[in-house]
């Protein structure tokens, strides 16, 4: 991805197992300054977690790159989610290319649990930042009505990055005969796209 230079400035937060895909995002733009948070635990498995420079990004835009591919995972992340908007930054946007409850959205008979209506309603009671509601950015989400599971405090924006991964594809020197990429590559090509959209 070649760089890119703007003027607005971004930092990103994210979680342990983004790291990675965070440093690529970070390569492809001056304006992402990468930021960390100390996810560590204390003896009983429960998150102790420190956000590293929180002074630093008073007044700043700031982002989140989540991925709640496990249960075990997404409370300890929910908790940073919680707590950025209200370090009196300039906007929060929440980035998640993975809805992982997104099959589970509809009740069917009666004892059915629909898990992305509560998931949705987790994110929708992120605080608002100094700009407003934050911005949740969904990748390819299982159904378009779930929009409507999140209240009005949060903005949800459901992106795709098929047409990128198509033309992805269509370049590759056996594009007559090539496989469906596996599900990391195509997270890493919608997550580094959105990226450079959001600096526009």
């Amino acid at each position: 991805v070649p760089r890119h230079k703007v003027k607005k400035q971004i930092n990103l937060f994210y979680c342990a197992e983004c790291e990675e895909l965070a440093l690529k995002v970070a390569a492809a733009s001056d304006a992402i300054q990468l930021q960390s948070i100390n996810w560590r635990n204390f003896p009983d498995g429960f998150p102790n977690l420190f956000i590293n420079n929180a002074h630093d990004i008073r007044g700043q835009h700031v982002a989140f790159l989540a991925s709640f591919s496990s249960p075990a995972i997404i409370f300890e992340q929910i908790s940073v989610i919680f707590a950025l908007p209200k370090l009196f930054i300039a906007s929060f946007t929440l980035v998640l290319p993975f809805f992982p409850t997104g099959t589970f959205e509809r009740v069917e008979e009666e004892g059915d649990v629909a898990t992305a209506f509560t998931l949705a309603r987790i994110l929708s009671m992120i605080p608002k930042s100094r700009g407003g509601p934050t911005s949740v950015v969904i990748y390819d989400i299982h159904a378009l009505q779930e929009r409507f599971y999140f209240g009005d405090d949060v903005l949800p924006c459901f992106e795709t990055g098929i047409p990128l991964l198509l033309q992805r594809l269509s370049q590759l020197p056996d594009a007559d005969n090539v496989q469906p990429q596996p599900f990391p590559a195509n997270f890493q090509l919608c997550c580094e796209s959105f990226f450079l959209l959001l600096l526009v």
